[in-house]
């Protein structure tokens, strides 16, 4: 087994969250874009408007859930694994 298996899985997730999170502020954008572009009249511009704080209300819920997660303790928790993982390896 590999000694950084733990950590690069670890850090692969974090990468690939951190795209989808960019990909999805991208969509936001596309769409807001073209509402407001391309809409004729008030409508599609208000209902661009309704989404765009829609989009930034479930970011900052999304948000603010995850803050409520004790980093602290998954850091414990994290150390602790990769340290298991590490005696198991290299013990003899």
């Amino acid at each position: 087994m590999d000694p950084l298996s733990a950590k690069l899985i670890f850090i692969s997730i974090i990468l690939l969250s951190l795209f989808v999170l960019f990909v999805y502020w991208i969509f936001n954008f596309i769409i807001l874009y073209h509402l407001t572009r391309f809409g004729i009249g008030t409508q599609p511009k208000k209902f661009a408007a309704v989404f765009l704080l829609g989009s930034i209300g479930l970011f900052l819920i999304s948000v603010l859930l995850f803050a409520n997660i004790d980093i602290n303790s998954l850091k414990h928790k994290l150390e602790k694994f990769g340290n298991s993982m590490f005696d198991l390896i290299y013990s003899k």
